[in-house]
């Protein structure tokens, strides 16, 4: 079962270390902030290896926040960050990629003005060569392998977030953090991109952020959800009070 983490870090991790097993990513009193602004509060969250884990809430919940922290783009403020057991909260953003972390951006994040297999090429980056990922992504995404020669600005917003994320599976992610997959993408799109998230579910331990009620329900094994930058409810789907989710994510 995924729950709120409360392992420690350090010399103390030992004597935890069967607790632990499986564990793929992992938060300890994390701590983000922007100036003197805390987004983020002494944060203690954990996800399992092949789980889809959601992080919930509303915008400026601290939701993007958390991911950013997790690759590495914003330092932690205090508290700690294990990934495959192993602390890498001062590990930079490129040594986290190699270690196992692919990342979607917020608003997807694509070279548009390079080729859709440019832009999955430049995924190799972590892993160094390419061993049969892009025929992997290319079976996930079909319509990539028929615009591979395309300019990526020229595709439809649904068309680059499957090229972002099929970047991201191109350096074989052990954790893959997707943020706001859904955020303006059209619904046939959105059921293909379910469809993938259903079809990597134990390959590869997946972190999303969400305010999407319905497609955080359906694919996650466990919810967290933010208000402040801390969890105030967190459990399996089956588990949370629907109308208190509403209410946590209503505008």
């Amino acid at each position: 079962m995924i729950g709120v983490s409360l392992l420690p870090f350090g010399r103390e991790a030992a004597r935890h270390a069967e607790a632990a097993a499986g564990e793929m990513i992992a938060t300890r009193d994390l701590s983000i902030a922007y100036g003197r602004s805390v987004v983020v509060d002494r944060l203690s969250i954990e996800a399992r290896t092949g789980e889809v884990v959601c992080v919930m809430g509303r915008n400026g919940a601290g939701k993007t926040t958390l991911l950013k922290a997790l690759i590495g783009v914003l330092p932690a403020y205090g508290g700690a960050i294990r990934l495959d057991g192993r602390e890498v909260t001062k590990k930079p953003s490129h040594a986290r990629a190699r270690a196992g972390m692919g990342y979607v951006p917020q608003g997807r994040g694509i070279f548009p003005y390079l080729s859709v297999l440019e832009n999955l090429q430049m995924g190799l980056e972590p892993v160094g060569r390419d061993t049969g990922q892009l025929e992997e992504v290319f079976g996930l995404f079909p319509v990539l392998k028929q615009m591979a020669g395309r300019t990526a600005g020229v595709l439809s917003g649904g068309q680059q977030q499957q090229l972002a994320i099929g970047r991201a599976l191109m350096g074989r992610p052990k954790l893959l953090l997707l943020d706001e997959p859904t955020e303006g993408i059209q619904p046939n799109i959105v059921e293909e991109i379910e469809n993938v998230i259903g079809s990597l579910r134990g390959k590869m331990t997946i972190l999303l952020a969400e305010q999407f009620l319905g497609f955080a329900l359906a694919n996650a094994d466990h919810c967290y959800v933010l208000e402040r930058g801390t969890v105030t409810l967190a459990g399996k789907p089956s588990e949370l009070d629907t109308g208190r989710l509403q209410e946590a994510l209503a505008v």
